[in-house]
């Protein structure tokens, strides 16, 4: 990483968790989602970028292209919401979809006994553009197992304690954006503090 000269403004600011998913809520609702589709975003976006960073990059990047591909997105994770059926299942998406999306729904399937690996375009790390994070990552297929389910996923996760007392890091420029979007759509106090808080751990 190179030093930072005097006056340089840092490339990651420390956020809270609420601050990501009040506005990730609203943003959505600026895009055209409905308030009960845009809350439960905003809850996949932050734990994603508690947990594995790149969840509000990939949100950028799926409204940048096209804003009907966040709701579309959204309806092709669902299959992930439900509890399945049987002990192995394999999950397929064309075209793939951002981890971001699924990473809070394969977590709680992993706390009821199911192991997940996925398909992905690409792995997270330094790339010649800069830094992937897990959350940026396209995913064609997620494979679900109760057979020899131990260990942890194949994506690793963050040290989430620190983000609750701290901040978790964010790109500031991708921060600057979301603030911006989300300005076109303003909640009051009121509903904020009366918002149920989503579980990210």
């Amino acid at each position: 990483m190179q030093p930072r000269l005097p006056g340089e403004m840092p490339e990651e600011i420390f956020v809270a968790p609420r601050e990501i998913h009040d506005l990730i809520q609203r943003a959505s609702r600026v895009k055209g989602c409905e308030a009960s589709v845009a809350e439960r975003i905003a809850s996949k976006i932050t734990f994603c970028e508690i947990n594995y960073g790149g969840g509000i990059g990939s949100w950028l990047n799926l409204v940048t292209d096209d804003e009907s591909y966040l709701a579309e997105t959204f309806q092709s994770v669902q299959v992930l919401d439900s509890l399945p059926v049987k002990d192995s299942l394999e999950f397929y998406w064309d075209p793939p979809i951002p981890f971001s999306f699924i990473a809070q729904p394969l977590n709680v399937l992993q706390s009821y006994g199911f192991t997940w690996e996925v398909d992905a375009l690409q792995s997270p790390g330094h790339t010649m553009t800069g830094t992937l994070e897990a959350g940026d990552i396209e995913i064609w297929s997620v494979c679900l197992s109760k057979e020899n389910s131990v260990g942890d996923s194949a994506v690793p996760r963050r040290d989430v304690k620190e983000a609750f007392s701290k901040g978790t890091p964010v790109n500031r420029y991708s921060w600057e954006e979301l603030v911006n979007i989300a300005a076109g759509f303003l909640l009051s106090e009121k509903i904020l503090d009366d918002a149920h808080s989503a579980v990210y751990e």
